[in-house]
This record gives C-alpha cells, structure tokens and sequence, in this order.
C-alpha cells in the first residue's frame, strides 16, 4: 500500500506541475485552458487525499500521517525532477555522431 501511496503523490504532483502554462507548454506543447487546469489540480487534490488514506491504511492511524508526509516529500521530489530535468521526448537532440550522413550525388 505504500508503494500506491508514493505512486499517487508522485503523479499528484505530475499533475500540479502539468497545470501551469510552462510546464504544460513544454511537456504536452499546448497551452492548457482554465477547465483543463482545473481539473488537473482538482485531481492533484484528490490523489494527495488517496495517498493520506493509503497511508493510514498501510501504517496506521499514529504513524501513517507520519508516513504521507514523508511520501509527500518524496512524491514532490520526484515529480519536481522529471518535470524539470528530463528533456521531452520529441524535443531530444541527436548527438551529431548519431545522425545518419547520405552521400551526396553529383
């Protein structure tokens, strides 16, 4: 149940990241509207609340609490990360030694 917990925070805060106009610019290459960035950090909330009761499931109503915020911190790091570090796909640049030369005709 942990690991669901840190699954949930994780994407919970995917999600608050996707919600603003760089990120989600960058990311998705689209600027997102009001509804969608409503509905990203509504569900942000909801899975936040997931993770607190997965918590407590897993660890208990003393040390589950103790937990979340532990995996809160984890999940934020985590996200913050890939957000911030990893170059999107579609954008990754090629090394020059990758790309693939053709002859030229004459």
């Amino acid at each position: 149940m942990i690991l669901l917990a840190f699954i949930a925070a994780v994407v919970a805060f995917g999600l608050l990241g996707l919600a603003t106009d760089a990120h989600h610019g960058r990311w998705l290459r689209a600027r997102p509207s009001g509804t969608r960035k409503r509905l990203m950090r509504r569900g942000a909330w909801c899975l936040i609340a997931v993770c607190l009761l997965l918590s407590i499931a897993a660890r208990g109503l003393v040390f589950g609490p103790v937990a979340w915020v532990g995996l809160v911190m984890l999940g934020a790091a985590v996200a913050f990360l890939v957000i911030n570090l990893l170059v999107p796909r579609a954008r990754r640049v090629q090394h020059p030694s990758q790309h693939v030369h053709q002859e030229r005709q004459p």
